[in-house]
């Protein structure tokens, strides 16, 4: 494959490379912000002077050449291989490659970038839990989730997550609302739980000059075209949205494409749909955003919610992530709703696009979340140990 601008494609770690560093574990390069905040963490480390570097499990990724461009071209990146038609092959071939390169690299730390990347890496581990490296994971995705709701699907993934987090020396958690769940599921576990804010926001964002306010009102969202997202829900509530000038700009690519413009055009709204695919810089649909809604059936901590409140602009979102409420609750034209309440959903849209002034105060919520303050916590929390983070 050619080699991007930013990060340095090896086919091997080489011996000794990331002795006293660390070692990223990724399982393909998407879009997702899991992938994107693995970039920025990468970035943040190699700045510091810790030798860093990538292991991928899978070529190909639709957002591998945005991330490798994003990357500092002095990490190197080894890829396990191209796609094999089944994640779960690909993942039996990615524990041993992972394994190779740990012992070939022999890192300081291991750390699994994504709750997909937990067990295949936490398998990797050799022997006892004595000596270097250690392994440290980021859950980036609720172990319980709203679509889990037979008992024994919550059984299972209560079972398989405590055989997971006994793998590892240290968990990073995205919010304190998952610490205090967390610890009252796994109490056995509570002493390698760390809350460590993920790095979401530009200086830029916080410095955008806002271009909202028009007779034409833009409700945004940014997001994978994914069933998770679950976007037919928003494009549902759009519908009964009474502001007759509003617009729905849907930013993102996925599978889902077809079928999202289907329903629009069933709803009557497809003329009031934009759909302008993945945008590398959301700088200037943020600018112009009234309202920014999330419809998500589950997240981690989404970073559209955070990159919107820097940018000023409102968040209204399902009740899909636990931290929604503490983070939303007394924020000015804010709202968490209910995940099928599309009335409820319509009507906090329309209390939106009507308030006379922009929302005061959405910036400070969005201050721990900037990029540089971010990974210097992530550095603090996994290189020295600061499990008080």
């Amino acid at each position: 494959m050619d080699q991007p601008a930013g990060g340095r494609i090896v086919e091997s770690l080489g011996p000794g490379s990331l002795r006293g560093g660390i070692l990223i574990t990724i399982h393909r390069l998407s879009y997702g912000g899991a992938d994107r905040v693995a970039m920025l963490l990468a970035n943040g480390f190699a700045a510091a002077g810790l030798p860093t570097a990538l292991v991928v499990l899978r070529e190909g990724g639709e957002g591998q050449e945005a991330l490798l461009n994003l990357l500092d071209p002095n990490i190197p990146v080894a890829f396990a291989g191209p796609a094999l038609g089944s994640r779960h092959i690909e993942l039996v071939r990615g524990l041993r490659f992972i394994r190779r390169q740990t012992d070939r690299a022999d890192p300081a730390i291991v750390l699994a970038s994504s709750s997909n990347m937990a067990l295949v890496t936490g398998l990797s581990r050799r022997g006892a839990r004595s000596g270097a490296p250690r392994y440290v994971m980021k859950l980036t995705n609720p172990v319980i989730r709203a679509t889990h709701r037979d008992k024994v699907r919550r059984s299972y993934r209560t079972r398989l997550y405590d055989l997971i987090f006994a793998r590892y020396d240290q968990v990073l958690l995205l919010s304190e609302a998952e610490r205090a769940s967390l610890n009252a599921l796994y109490p056995q576990h509570a002493a390698r739980f760390s809350v460590v804010p993920n790095p979401y926001v530009t200086a830029e964002m916080f410095d955008l000059p806002s271009k909202r306010g028009g007779q034409v009102r833009h409700v945004l969202a940014l997001a994978r075209l994914m069933p998770q997202k679950r976007l037919d829900r928003l494009i549902r509530a759009f519908a009964r949205v009474e502001w007759a000038e509003a617009r729905l700009i849907i930013l993102g690519e996925g599978p889902e494409r077809a079928s999202l413009q289907r329903l629009a055009a069933s709803l009557g709204i497809a003329d009031r749909l934009d759909m302008p695919g993945f945008a590398e810089n959301v700088l200037p649909w943020l600018a112009s955003a009234d309202v920014l809604v999330l419809t998500s059936d589950y997240e981690g901590l989404p970073a559209a919610a955070l990159e919107a409140l820097a940018a000023g602009v409102p968040v209204i979102t399902t009740d899909c992530f636990e931290e929604a409420h503490a983070l939303l609750d007394q924020a000015d034209q804010c709202a968490v709703v209910p995940r099928d309440d599309l009335d409820a959903l319509a009507s906090a849209i329309d209390h939106v696009l009507a308030a006379p002034a922009p929302p005061a105060g959405l910036q400070a919520i969005a201050r721990p979340f900037e990029i540089s303050a971010s990974i210097a916590a992530h550095f603090a929390a996994i290189v020295k140990g600061d499990a008080s983070a």
